[in-house]
């Protein structure tokens, strides 16, 4: 992406933006004239949404912290711009009422992976299931991320863990996967100890500053 921090839209809503200075002015237009305003606000949106989402590297958090997919439908509300600012365009008394963010629709917040990764706490929808480093990152002890086996991938080899508890288990070196009639046959080994770790929900971590980089 080539957008600054300052074109990233966030959860706040990046549309008109109206201020209380602009209020007096937005009244004093007639419906027509402000269509025309609103028609093009939802073509700027969708177009930054638009140069987003085909840029490949773009995820969308919800304000729960829930990380989607642009396609995933939880969040097609706020993707489709045109259809979150349909309410507002039926209703034009209401988006010239300016109380500050009820007279336009949010804007999705829009992240790169890098941007996702760097957040102390994020949960994976379980819908679209994008591909990140976690499934459910959550704050560790100081200097340490804290994850579960299952969310291992082929960034964390080389990288030594231990167990929550403290007992080191030594660095990543084979993940296996295997789908079954009964199940999931999975195995993380590590250098440090006889026997993988077979239970996906089993929390390991790792030094922050060991971390996987991101390309």
């Amino acid at each position: 992406m080539t957008d600054t921090a300052d074109d990233r839209p966030n959860s706040a809503g990046s549309g008109l933006s109206v201020q209380e200075g602009d209020l007096t002015s937005q009244r004093q237009l007639s419906d027509e004239e402000l269509l025309a305003q609103l028609a093009d606000t939802v073509r700027k949106e969708k177009a930054l949404v638009d140069r987003w989402t085909a840029s490949g590297d773009c995820f969308i958090i919800s304000g729960s912290g829930k990380v989607h997919l642009p396609t995933c439908s939880s969040v097609s509300a706020v993707v489709d711009r045109q259809a979150a600012w349909a309410p507002f365009l039926d209703d034009l008394d209401r988006v010239r009422a300016w109380h500050g963010t009820d007279n336009e629709p949010p804007m999705p917040a829009l992240m790169t992976r890098a941007d996702v990764e760097e957040l102390t706490r994020y949960s994976s929808c379980p819908e679209c299931s994008p591909t990140l480093d976690h499934r459910d990152k959550r704050p560790s002890a100081r200097g340490w991320t804290t994850l579960e086996a299952g969310n291992l991938n082929f960034r964390h080899f080389g990288i030594p863990f231990s167990l929550v508890e403290g007992a080191e288990i030594g660095v990543l070196t084979k993940l296996s996967r295997v789908e079954t009639a009964d199940g999931l046959d999975f195995a993380a080994e590590f250098d440090g100890i006889v026997d993988p770790v077979t239970d996906p929900l089993t929390e390991v971590m790792y030094r922050t500053d060991f971390g996987p980089q991101m390309s």
